[in-house]
């Protein structure tokens, strides 16, 4: 598919962020950095945007499902829908993401804005209800939690995915996902860039110099247009024509 449906709980915050090589920890109830009028925390092992790949493909196979159903795919076909090469690395590295999904707590809170009204939404539960893996026959499980379509459709972005899963860094990729979220980016000080995205670059200039080369990345990527800081030290980013779509309720 030309998309996937990501929803905006995921790229708008710090849920899936950046972590260094060898520097996954587990977390306790963390809250999780997040736009304004969404609140996250997060129990689990830190999740990076390489498993933000795996659950955007999985909840696009839990869509073609009755909600809540078991849905048995095999690992080739997934590694190739998030664009990986099947090899024995690629596919222990599947297992432990989808793992980290099923046994990841998180608890949600969301303020949805309807034709009427501000609606709250919460979700307290596994970001993956259950995965089985049957090493005997080769095959995989998975199964989405009944309750995760409401926060989906309380807001989700269709994100460009073969541009997407492409992206070399981290940062692009969280980049992409929080600009094609909105369908007109607001200039947003670096700052507030290195606290939504999770960055653990202590010194803001060694954030900005990695910020830059995302940006261009994403330039190359054929997602910008053109992008600039201001004096404010503000990030205005121009898009180029495409067929994301986001939806927020």
């Amino acid at each position: 598919d030309d998309t996937r449906m990501v929803p905006n709980f995921c790229v708008r915050s710090a849920l899936f962020g950046m972590i260094q090589r060898g520097q996954r920890k587990v977390v306790d109830k963390e809250p999780i950095a997040a736009i304004h009028g969404l609140q996250i925390r997060h129990t689990g092992w830190q999740l990076d945007q390489a498993d933000l790949d795996v659950f955007a493909h999985a909840l696009s196979l839990a869509s073609a499902q009755t909600a809540g159903a078991l849905v048995r795919f095999a690992a080739k076909g997934f590694l190739t829908g998030i664009h990986r090469s099947y090899g024995k690395t690629n596919r222990e590295w599947l297992k432990d993401s989808l793992r980290r999904l099923a046994n990841s707590v998180v608890e949600i809170h969301l303020e949805a804005a309807g034709s009427a009204r501000t609606q709250s939404l919460s979700y307290t539960g596994p970001l993956l209800d259950e995965f089985i893996h049957n090493q005997a026959e080769h095959s995989y499980f998975l199964k989405c939690h009944p309750e995760m379509a409401r926060l989906v459709d309380a807001g989700w972005t269709q994100v460009p995915w073969l541009q997407h899963v492409q992206l070399k860094t981290d940062l692009a990729k969280w980049l992409h996902g929080f600009y094609a979220s909105h369908r007109t980016p607001t200039p947003e000080k670096v700052d507030t860039l290195r606290h939504l995205c999770g960055s653990n670059c202590h010194r803001l200039s060694d954030y900005r110099g990695k910020l830059r080369i995302a940006l261009e990345e994403l330039v190359y990527g054929g997602f910008l247009r053109a992008w600039h800081i201001d004096g404010e030290d503000k990030v205005h980013v121009f898009r180029l024509p495409q067929s994301s779509r986001t939806v927020t309720q």
